[in-house]
């Protein structure tokens, strides 16, 4: 196996995620090689343990033992996978990858940036992902299936064996002596993608022997569309793409089938799971009515995307705010309360109108939901007004006034985080402030296509 030089970070680390499998141990071995070559910089494995499986700590361990074997330093990752309810996740499939890739993100994140996660999937992993999606009646997103390339948590996630047949793959480990994993939940044929490979996929191969080169090349293609798609999106949208909100004013001039790309486009750059095909189309349908009438939303699994006023707006989580204040006495570090979001100061200026003058930042600050009697004053020469009457001049989202974070200082309202700042606490023309941001507390992670639960 050779390395795409024009692709390979330099000086990468590589990390391979390792069930501990046949398919798994192959990859090592062929990694193995390409570090001993001099081609990767450094090399190790990472196990996921999802703690479903009575064995499944033994399978890690095993995947580490491999590695050490081979002189690959090892670490195994214990996940808790979430119920049923959370997430938009259905299946234990589903929400076991779902945990696999936020751990394995979690820590990438801790490692050296530009780390590179590599996955063992194969060609025949690949033709049944094309199988899958063209049965779920996916577009080009689906049909895609798995890239070589893409990013991933800081760094890159490379599947460099999608070309090579799923026999070639695990030679090295059959003929090596170690002992690997069977999962024995593969041979469960209640699983559409044990039944594809177990049934359909031989089948195929007799009928159409180049039946997976085939699917491959379908893949490859949906992929040059997609990217096509992609790229007129992004012109659709004016570019706008990477935020939490959308300009409906370009939207509702463009052809229906344009639109629908624009809001895939952006729930795939959200790292969502696509909504079910009806309910965007519904969605789509009721954005061509007047914006004042009422605020559709598009609701699925843990996301929303609502209209307000004249912009679309990125919806997850718990939005309400605790009950219970906290104080933030250290401002040099963060501090969480809401559900979903932890909250930290970064340095600004005075043009800023978000910023608070740095001779706060010696008194506790009280962070609390907003209350009846608050104000807020936010231009010169006006007086202050109530939080509903900013609110609507703002053209705050109704739900965003409801999950307002009050910041209150010596017994004032200071400030409205990530919303406005009182006159009385913003900086002199000049003067250095700090800004307060949200920070989801979990980041988003772009799941990749489907790949095996093993």
């Amino acid at each position: 196996m050779a390395v795409d030089h024009t692709e390979f970070p330099a000086q990468a680390r590589v990390v391979l995620a390792s069930s501990g499998g046949a398919d798994s141990l192959g990859a090592l071995i062929r990694l193995q090689e390409l570090h001993a070559r001099g081609d990767i910089h450094h090399l190790s494995v990472v196990s996921v343990d999802h703690q479903i499986h009575p064995e499944s700590a033994s399978w890690s361990d095993l995947a580490c033992a491999q590695a050490q074997h081979l002189g690959v330093s090892a670490h195994t990752l214990r996940v808790n996978v979430p119920p049923q309810t959370e997430h938009g996740h259905r299946s234990l499939e589903a929400r076991a990858r779902a945990a696999r890739y936020q751990a394995l993100a979690d820590w990438m994140t801790t490692q050296p940036p530009s780390g590179v996660l590599v996955t063992a999937h194969h060609a025949e992993d690949q033709a049944e992902t094309v199988l899958l999606a063209a049965l779920r009646g996916s577009g080009a997103a689906g049909l895609a299936a798995m890239p070589v390339w893409s990013r991933f948590a800081n760094g890159w996630h490379w599947r460099p064996f999608l070309d090579m047949p799923r026999a070639e793959l695990r030679a090295p480990a059959e003929q090596s002596g170690l002992g690997f994993v069977s999962d024995p939940s593969n041979a469960d044929l209640r699983h559409d993608r044990n039944y594809l490979r177990a049934e359909i996929l031989p089948r195929l191969n007799v009928r159409w022997p180049q039946a997976v080169a085939r699917l491959d090349q379908t893949a490859a293609q949906a992929g040059e569309d997609l990217t096509l798609l992609s790229a007129l999106a992004e012109l659709d949208a004016g570019g706008t793409l990477d935020g939490t909100d959308l300009p409906t004013v370009r939207l509702i001039g463009l052809p229906l089938a344009r639109q629908t790309n624009v809001l895939r486009a952006w729930i795939r750059r959200r790292g969502a799971l696509m909504p079910p095909r009806a309910r965007l189309q519904s969605f789509v349908d009721q954005l061509q009515q007047s914006a004042s009438a009422r605020m559709p939303t598009l609701a699925w699994g843990d996301w929303r995307i609502t209209r307000y006023r004249d912009r679309l707006y990125w919806r997850t989580g718990d939005e309400s705010t605790p009950a219970t204040p906290v104080v933030w006495a250290d401002k040099r570090q963060p501090v969480a309360w809401t559900n979903s979001r932890v909250w930290r100061l970064v340095p600004t200026n005075s043009s800023d109108p978000l910023a608070i003058d740095a001779r706060w930042l010696t008194r506790d600050w009280l962070l609390r939901a907003r209350q009846p009697q608050d104000r807020i004053r936010t231009q010169a020469k006006r007086p202050s007004r109530t939080l509903k009457n900013w609110f609507q001049a703002q053209g705050v989202p109704p739900w965003s006034r409801e999950s307002a974070v009050v910041i209150e200082i010596d017994g004032q309202l200071a400030c409205l985080a990530t919303l406005g700042v009182d006159l009385a606490f913003r900086p002199a023309h000049g003067a250095p402030g700090w800004r307060v941001e949200a920070v989801p507390t979990a980041p988003v992670v772009q799941l990749p296509p489907d790949d095996l639960t093993g």
